[in-house]
């Protein structure tokens, strides 16, 4: 049975959000570290969770909360990035003295703890070192080089890793499944693949093909269409006009792609740099080395070509050729949408007359 419209109102990464322990993947170490805490009865007086956006510190931040004994009343949340003056955390660290509302713990999640002022952190710290037995403080950081050595040294620090493709591979499908969606694998890895890491992105992206494509049944060319992307065998055709050192064939390819917007030239320059960088580190690796190494990346087909064009081309497809390539991200960002594609095309263009 579809869902609801009121449901489907409801973003993919809240209503997939998980409320239990063993709902949560890929984070692995840092759940049996709380989970052992709960079972030895050793509460910490606060803890930091540190990793990179959207791998679940924050939903893991609730579950351990409730886990704990708290209910919703004794959670409280800040978003340190928006509330980070001394006033904000003498305000907090007032409230923590009050008693619950009949839970065993008071709860205070800190997101993007590092925003906080230094003073904001001096307040914090006076808390930390006398804290209150019934308060449990959670400091959430994607830069936990940021935090003051003095509050690191009073929390118990619990590392957050970025999920695997397959992880998010293993989402996706179980997302769609429930959504009543059908993804070829091409889809799914792709999709995975730009997450780039992070839960929250990956269903943001699902949602977005959701969204855009109406039919169930989706193939990875409406997902490269919705995206932006351009298949793998098109950037591979530019990269040999490039080997080539055929500069009416490069310009024709990039002129026939839709590079209209900042996210279309972002994305081909992603691919193209990827693309450069599989051509140059297959020379140095056998066929089964390349074969393992790319597995997932790109396809049998695809290695055997970048292959022939590698070993043929080692000036253009050099070390020094791909550095220049990475250099040009920050001009790509920093510039107008007008002009994006012009820097790609003259990047492209001045590697052939070096």
């Amino acid at each position: 049975m579809k869902n609801t419209n009121e449901e489907r109102h409801l973003a993919l990464y809240r209503k997939y959000r998980p409320d239990k322990f063993k709902d949560v993947l890929g984070q692995e170490n840092a759940l049996k570290t709380l989970e052992n805490s709960i079972k030895q009865n050793k509460i910490y007086h606060a803890y930091i969770f540190s990793g990179d956006r959207g791998t679940g510190k924050t939903t893991v931040a609730r579950i351990f909360a409730k886990e704990i004994g708290s209910t919703k009343d004794d959670i409280f949340e800040l978003d340190a990035a928006s509330n980070n003056s001394v006033d904000d955390i003498r305000l907090l660290t007032e409230a923590a003295q009050a008693s619950t509302f009949g839970s065993k713990y008071k709860v205070y999640i800190l997101d993007e703890a590092h925003m906080l002022s230094k003073s904001a952190f001096n307040a914090l710290l006076k808390t930390l070192e006398e804290p209150p037995a019934h308060v449990v403080f959670i400091l959430a950081t994607t830069d936990k080089h940021k935090l003051p050595a003095t509050i690191i040294s009073r929390c118990q620090e619990i590392n957050f890793i970025s999920p695997s493709i397959k992880i998010l591979e293993e989402i996706i499908l179980k997302v769609a499944k429930e959504e009543e969606k059908t993804l070829d694998s091409e889809s799914i890895n792709l999709i995975a693949k730009q997450g780039k890491g992070s839960f929250r992105d990956t269903l943001g992206i699902l949602e977005k093909v959701f969204n855009t494509i109406s039919k169930d049944e989706i193939a990875i060319k409406d997902v490269q269409k919705v995206l932006g992307l351009t298949s793998n065998e098109e950037v591979f055709e530019i990269l040999e006009s490039l080997c080539k050192a055929d500069k009416k064939s490069l310009i024709e390819k990039i002129e026939e792609m839709n590079l209209d917007t900042s996210e279309a030239v972002m994305n081909i320059y992603v691919q193209l740099v990827k693309m450069f960088e599989y051509g140059l580190l297959i020379r140095f690796l056998k066929g089964d080395e390349a074969k393992k190494i790319f597995d997932g990346k790109i396809g049998e087909d695809l290695i055997a070509k970048l292959r022939t064009v590698s070993e043929v081309n080692v000036k253009i497809l050099s070390a020094a050729n791909l550095y220049k390539l990475l250099q040009l991200e920050k001009e790509i960002n920093g510039s107008a949408s007008q002009i994006k594609k012009s820097l790609l095309m003259v990047a492209l263009l001045n590697i052939l007359e070096e």
